[in-house]
């Protein structure tokens, strides 16, 4: 019987030796142990604060509650700025149609805006969501342009490329009201035609907002260029195949010079060229493009554009090589950030703002104008596990060594 216990233990120590453990009475590695206990550590801290951070942001999107730990963002009063901006051009606005004549339908319109079109004109290209088209009314997306342009790490004196359908004029203000309150240059190019709700009033597209605004002085911005619109970019004629003359006497009115092109893919190119010869003469090379609506040449004609995500994209989830791939493949190719303005209600959800709100929400109000700290239970959870992970590893080390080191 005591002949046999060398075996077993020499049998033992070769498992554990092909285990890579040692016996803790046989020369036992602390150093090992101390090392993988801080690797724990770490770890576990490190994955607590995602999670935390991960909780904290579904909070923000979901619940927004008035009780949660909310904090105003680092950029607050900027975005107050560019959302006063567009409250007051949208004043502007609603004031000078109706000194025009043009009615304000206030079922269409509940909150007075003068941004929300009628159902069918003769510059009404493509169907459209009422719901959609008043939710971008709200002031807040200017501030969620600043939140856009400041995640995209643009810098006063930077150029914003923007193309632009007459579908969402909102988001167009809004837009242009971020670069004013962030000293950014915009460059733009309008496409006149216009789904049912958008700027589709012939005598009042949103080339006559933005002259109008210029003239009181409030956005001193002007159009790089127009162009027709509809399918093919051409100016195809409104849904009721009428509608040839109004556009080209909007596009007269603008002011801009009016892009024409035979094909999709060389609309794209007269797009890419403008913008570059307007950045130039700006001094900075194009900083972020923003897609506004669903203008063939910007968002695409292909089915990858139906794949782009909406918001600020650094990296699209596919890439499309399609010659007719559209401005915001083009750019986010180039490296260059992208803001794509489509799916209104679906931003709207995403940044605690409220979907078709009447009457329009005060300025600073909405979930865009602030950000949560890391849940606090969860980060207490981790940061208590790894102090137990540092604890044990420190009660692995030996007396000397914890003596020396205390």
């Amino acid at each position: 019987m005591h002949a046999k216990k060398p075996q077993i233990a020499a049998a033992g120590s070769t498992v554990n030796a092909i285990a890579g453990i040692t016996p803790f009475g046989h020369g036992f590695n602390r150093s090992r142990v101390r090392a993988l206990g801080i690797v724990l550590a770490a770890a576990l801290a490190v994955a607590g604060l995602a999670l935390a951070e991960q909780s904290g942001r579904a909070s923000m999107a979901l619940h927004r509650r008035p009780d949660a730990a909310l904090a105003r963002t680092e950029f607050y009063d900027r975005q107050v700025r560019a959302a006063a901006i567009m409250r007051d051009c949208t004043l502007a606005i609603a004031e000078e149609r109706t000194a025009r004549g043009i009615h304000l339908d206030p079922e269409l319109d509940p909150n007075g805006t003068g941004l929300i079109g009628a159902e069918f004109t003769p510059i009404t290209t493509t169907l459209g969501v009422l719901e959609a088209k008043r939710t971008s009314t709200n002031p807040a997306f200017a501030a969620l342009m600043v939140r856009y342009f400041l995640d995209a790490g643009l810098e006063p004196g930077d150029v914003v490329a923007v193309g632009a359908s007459g579908s969402f004029p909102a988001l167009i203000l809004a837009t242009l009201a971020a670069c004013r309150a962030l000293d950014l240059q915009p460059a733009i190019v309008y496409s006149i035609g216009a789904s049912m709700y958008g700027a589709n009033i012939p005598e009042f597209t949103f080339g006559d907002m933005l002259v109008f605004l210029n003239s009181r002085g409030m956005l001193p911005y002007g159009l790089a260029a127009v162009s027709l619109g509809g399918e093919g970019d051409v100016g195809a004629n409104g849904v009721f195949g009428e509608g040839a003359e109004c556009f080209e006497q909007a596009a007269t009115r603008s002011g801009a010079p009016l892009l024409k092109a035979n094909t999709v893919a060389d609309s794209i190119r007269h797009r890419m060229e403008i913008f570059a010869h307007a950045a130039e003469r700006l001094g900075r090379p194009v900083a972020c493009f923003v897609n506004i609506g669903g203008a063939t040449a910007n968002y695409g004609n292909t089915a990858d554009s139906l794949d782009f995500p909406n918001g600020l994209v650094m990296q699209p989830p596919v890439m499309s090589a399609h010659p007719e791939r559209g401005l915001i493949f083009e750019y986010v190719a180039m490296g260059v950030p992208v803001i794509n303005l489509l799916d209104v209600r679906g931003l709207a959800v995403r940044n605690g703002l409220p979907v078709d709100p009447i009457p329009l929400p005060p300025l600073g109000e909405g979930g865009v104008y602030f950000t949560q700290a890391h849940s606090r239970p969860t980060a207490a959870v981790a940061l208590l596990a790894s102090a137990s992970a540092v604890l044990a590893a420190a009660g692995a080390l030996p007396r000397r060594r914890r003596g020396a080191l205390a």
